[in-house]
């Protein structure tokens, strides 16, 4: 393990390297990802070759101190930074005191790498990075490993995303596709495709739903959720509700919608 270099300097070029990531030219100029905490680290750490650099607070827990070390091995370039320092490029308001460096996996290309014989989760225009990470590690939770993003989505990048995901979107496999290729492909692959809105019929909770690991699960961004096209085309359901409640948010939605379609891809043994 190389021995940590110590940053004292607000204005050093580990710091700017890792507040440039935060953006999305900044990831791409770089090829890397800033994934922070121990969950998310401890994650990444199982990602062969991923790790790319280490940045640890001198007020990190041994937990985080450990996985650090760990993450160091062999040629890792490892940095010390003070209080001050890591609490400029965290994205937390009280962070744990670690950071890794990541080099993303690489993106798909098309939409014959989805598999036909999996489960995808389709999202739409996403905004908020929590919100899609925590949709991202709901989904990967029931073994979906694809992803279709309609462009104008927040990244699955995004450093909150990757926390809010336990580092899931470090190795997923993500697609971006523009509105008109996302609805081509949804509307080829009509009788696998689930899309969620309140107009739609509800899912049945008791019900054993054929096939449906392979199925593509639709969902819709915060605000706005399924364009009129998408709502008129596509296969809907709806989550049902007691009382007052008129909907549930998406990643609620989406988690229900994924453990009733995912979690019967085979018969458990007793």
């Amino acid at each position: 393990m190389n021995e940590p270099q110590l940053i004292t300097s607000r204005r050093a070029g580990i710091i700017d390297l890792a507040l440039s990531l935060r953006e999305k030219k900044g990831r791409a100029e770089h090829n890397l990802c800033f994934a922070e905490g121990a969950v998310a680290a401890d994650y990444a750490l199982k990602i062969k070759g991923a790790v790319k650099g280490v940045l640890l607070s001198q007020e990190a827990t041994e937990k985080c101190a450990k996985i650090a070390r760990e993450a160091a091995a062999g040629s890792v370039p490892f940095y010390l930074l003070t209080k001050e320092c890591f609490e400029k490029i965290s994205v937390l308001k009280n962070p744990e005191g670690l950071a890794l460096l990541i080099e993303p996996a690489k993106l798909l290309s098309k939409t014959s790498d989805l598999p036909k014989n999996s489960p995808v989760a389709c999202l739409w225009q996403l905004q908020d990075p929590g919100n899609l990470g925590t949709i991202i590690r709901s989904a990967a939770s029931f073994g979906c490993q694809n992803f279709l993003l309609v462009k104008n989505s927040v990244s699955h990048l995004h450093p909150l995303c990757i926390r809010a995901s336990a580092g899931a979107a470090l190795d997923a496999k993500f697609l971006y596709l523009e509105e008109e290729e996302t609805m081509r492909y949804l509307e080829e692959n009509n009788d696998r495709v689930c899309a969620l809105s309140g107009e739609g019929c509800s899912i049945k909770f008791d019900l054993c739903y054929n096939n449906s690991v392979n199925k593509v699960i639709v969902s819709g961004n915060e605000p706005h959720g399924l364009p009129e096209r998408a709502r008129k085309s596509l296969p809907l359901f709806s989550i049902p509700t007691e009382g007052n409640v008129e909907s549930l948010n998406v990643t609620a939605a989406s988690a229900i919608a994924y453990y009733v379609f995912w979690s019967q891809r085979a018969p458990k043994e007793k």
